[in-house]
């Protein structure tokens, strides 16, 4: 026990536990952009969609919960494990090699801070109703919680659509090497399909981003309304 409980505080094992959060987080962001694409089947399935998960209060707390401890330890891991690379390294590399490194990789840093300021603000905005409170609690027909009309209302905002866009550049530099980089930790390798595994992060990548700027992008020139 004590053998394990060191291994994992050890660097490999905070880059697995660091790996296998991420992943964790990846599948929700999957299932979040495919959630909101009903968007494009109008207000009546969102809503629904909506009122459904609120209609499990215990298992959408404990998912919200779940989801924020996941990322809550995603995010001093990766700051913990930062902050040991460069006390390992205290002088910086006069030279960089920059050859083999994706702009992803050597944006990890960078792109993390983008993407945990814009989850803030999406859930300061459309989950709690803080910014911009003109949207919140707005209800439709059938008695349920308006979420297809709060988005109309947010996404006809330039401001909001450049602050979200932002935010969709940030998710795709980070989910483009984060994802490749948890399935080399966790071991999952080989030669045959090497370039499988290292395609997977730009692949995910494209297709949470594309699902995402899909659905704002449509609000905002009026195809969805």
């Amino acid at each position: 026990m004590t053998r394990l409980f060191s291994h994992f505080q050890s660097s490999v094992g905070t880059k697995v536990i660091l790996a296998l959060t991420g992943v964790g987080l990846v599948i929700y962001v999957i299932f979040h952009m495919l959630g909101n694409l009903q968007v494009f089947e109008g207000p009546h399935a969102l809503n629904s969609y909506a009122a459904f998960l609120r209609d499990m209060p215990i298992l959408l707390w404990t998912a919200r919960i779940g989801l924020l401890g996941i990322a809550v330890v995603h995010v001093v891991l990766a700051i913990h494990l930062s902050l040991n690379n460069r006390r390992a390294r205290p002088i910086a590399y006069v030279i960089h090699g920059y050859r083999r490194a994706s702009i992803a990789s050597r944006t990890m840093a960078a792109s993390g801070i983008v993407l945990l300021l814009f989850i803030v603000f999406h859930l300061l905005h459309l989950t709690a109703g803080i910014i911009g409170p003109a949207s919140a609690g707005l209800i439709d027909a059938e008695g349920h919680r308006d979420v297809y009309g709060t988005l109309i209302h947010a996404f006809q905002n330039p401001l909001m659509v450049v602050v979200y866009l932002a935010g969709q550049v940030g998710l795709a530099f980070h989910l483009s090497h984060a994802v490749s980089s948890s399935v080399q930790t966790l071991g999952f390798e080989h030669a045959a399909l090497d370039r499988l595994f290292k395609a997977a992060g730009p692949s995910v990548a494209l297709l949470v981003v594309l699902g995402n700027v899909a659905i704002i992008l449509a609000i905002f020139l009026g195809i969805v309304r």
